[in-house]
C-alpha cells in the first residue's frame, strides 16, 4: 500500500467517531423508547415507524462500538435504551420477534421475517457480551430466540423469511451469511458448543453450496440439492456486496477456527467478487451482475423495490467492500489486497461520504454522482457503515502489527 497501515486505522477511527456516528446522535425516542432510523440528507425526520430489524441492529452498534473501540458510557447507555425497547415492545415471545412497529410500539407488522429474529438476536448478544450477561431476562429471551432461531433455519419448510421468499426450489445465500455473522456475535456470551451447530451448517453453505468454483462466483439462490440452475434468472443472480460480506464473515470466524482449507476458498472469493463486482472505469463495487457478468435479465426483490440499477453504486456493498479488502490484506500481507483496499477506500471517502452534514449517502449512480441523498430510510440505519468501519480499523491496526514486524525483523 502507499500509505501505512497505521495511517489507515487513524483515518478510519476517526471517520468513525466524529465524521459518521454524530450524525446518529438525534436517533433516541426519548419520548416512546428505540431508535428513529428515518432521515434525509440534513437529517431531518421522514418516518417515526419502528423498523424491528434496524431496533436490533442498532442496539448492536453500539455495544459494538463499546466492545471493540472503547468504553464509553454513553455508547452503553444508547444500547440499553434499545434493549429497553426490543424486549418490551419489539419481541412477540416465544423466541420470535415483530418486523414493524409504529412509533410508540404498537404491531403494525408480526412475526414474518427470520430477518428481525437474527438481527434482535444479533443486537441482545452484542449488549449481553458488553454488560457481562447480568441481565437475566435478556439471556434467557436471547436463549430461548437462539433456539428458535437454529430450529427454523434447520426446517426446509419453514417460510417467514421476508425480506426473501421461500421456495420448493431455491435456499438463499444472506440468510446463510447473516446466520453466521449472528451465531459467532452470540458465541462470545453462549459458548462455542453453544453456536457450533449453526456456525458449521452455515459455512458449509457458503463455502460449498452456494460458492461455485466452476464459475468463480457465489451464486444467492442454489437449489435444494446442491445444484445450480442457471436457466432461471434467480439462479443466475450475483450479488458482489454479499459474496465480500459473506467472505469478511468467514474470515472473521475463520480468525477462531484456523482452517487453512476455509481460508484459501475465502481469499479466492475475495479475488472473485473484485473481478465480477468491481467496476474497473468509475471504481466501487455494482450492486448486482449476471453469473457471466454485466447486467443481469432483471432486479430481483429489494433491488427492484429500491428502483436499483445493476451498476448503481449502493451504500452497503461498498461498505463490505472496504472491509473485505482490509481484512484480506491484514490476513494475508498480499499486496494486491491493499491495492484494492486504497481504491475502495478513495472512492468510498469522495462519493459516499457527505462532508456537509456527515455519514453516507445512501444511493450513487455508476460515476459517484448522488443518486439518494438520504441517510436512513426503512432499508438504511446506524449498522451497516458503522459497523464496517469497525471491522475496518481492526483490519489496519492487524495490518500494522505486521508491517512493524516485518520492518523490525528485515532490520536485524
Amino acid at each position: 500500500m502507499k500509505a501505512k497501515a497505521e495511517e489507515y486505522a487513524e483515518y478510519y477511527k476517526n471517520h468513525l467517531i466524529n465524521e459518521c456516528l454524530p450524525f446518529w446522535d438525534r436517533c433516541i425516542d426519548q419520548e416512546c423508547g428505540g431508535y428513529f432510523t428515518c432521515y434525509d440528507r440534513e437529517g431531518n425526520l421522514t418516518d417515526s415507524n419502528k423498523y424491528v430489524w434496524f431496533q436490533g441492529r442498532q442496539v448492536y452498534t453500539y455495544s459494538l462500538l463499546y466492545n471493540r473501540i472503547e468504553k464509553r458510557q454513553e455508547w452503553l447507555d444508547k444500547a440499553y435504551h434499545g434493549y429497553q425497547f426490543l424486549v418490551e415492545r419489539c419481541y412477540a415471545g416465544n423466541g420470535r420477534w415483530n418486523l414493524r412497529l409504529d412509533r410508540a410500539g404498537n404491531v403494525l407488522v408480526g412475526t414474518i421475517a427470520i430477518y428481525a429474529d437474527l438481527h434482535c438476536i444479533q443486537g441482545i448478544a452484542e449488549f449481553m457480551t458488553a454488560t457481562q450477561g447480568v441481565l437475566e431476562e435478556g439471556m434467557q429471551i436471547l436463549r430461548d430466540s437462539y433456539d428458535v432461531l437454529e430450529k427454523n433455519m434447520f426446517d426446509p419448510f419453514f417460510k417467514e423469511i421476508f425480506e426473501n421468499t421461500w421456495s420448493e426450489k431455491f435456499i438463499w445465500h444472506d440468510m446463510y451469511l447473516t446466520a453466521l455473522s449472528v451465531a459467532e456475535v452470540c458465541t462470545p456470551i453462549l459458548g462455542e458448543n453453544r453456536t457450533k451447530r449453526l456456525i458449521d451448517e452455515s459455512l458449509e453453505k457458503i463455502l460449498y453450496w452456494f460458492t461455485r468454483d466452476e464459475y468463480q462466483v457465489v451464486l444467492e439462490a442454489v437449489q435444494r440439492d446442491n445444484t445450480p440452475d442457471l436457466s432461471d434468472p434467480q439462479g443466475r443472480f450475483v450479488n458482489p456486496g454479499h459474496m465480500v460480506e459473506s467472505m469478511w464473515f468467514c474470515l472473521d470466524t475463520n480468525r477462531r477456527l484456523k482452517n487453512s482449507e476455509y481460508q484459501k476458498k475465502i481469499i479466492n472469493v475475495i479475488d472473485w467478487a473484485y473481478e465480477i463486482g468491481y467496476d474497473m472505469e468509475y471504481n466501487g463495487i455494482y450492486a448486482f451482475v449476471d453469473v457471466e457478468g454485466g447486467k443481469p435479465l432483471q432486479p430481483l426483490d429489494w433491488y427492484e423495490e429500491c428502483n436499483c440499477a445493476w451498476n448503481d453504486k449502493v451504500w452497503w456493498p461498498n461498505s463490505e467492500a472496504l472491509c473485505a479488502f482490509a481484512m484480506a490484506y491484514a490476513d494475508t500481507g498480499e499486496e494486491r489486497f491493499g491495492e484494492m483496499f486504497e481504491k475502495q477506500h478513495r472512492f468510498c471517502r469522495d462519493h459516499f461520504y457527505d462532508p456537509e452534514y456527515g455519514e453516507w449517502y445512501s444511493f450513487l449512480n455508476r460515476d459517484g454522482s448522488v443518486k439518494s441523498p438520504e441517510k436512513g430510510s426503512k432499508w438504511k440505519c446506524a449498522f451497516h457503515v458503522l459497523r464496517a468501519l469497525v471491522f475496518t480499523y481492526e483490519a489496519m491496526q492487524r495490518a500494522d502489527q505486521r508491517e512493524k514486524a516485518i520492518e523490525h525483523y528485515t532490520k536485524q
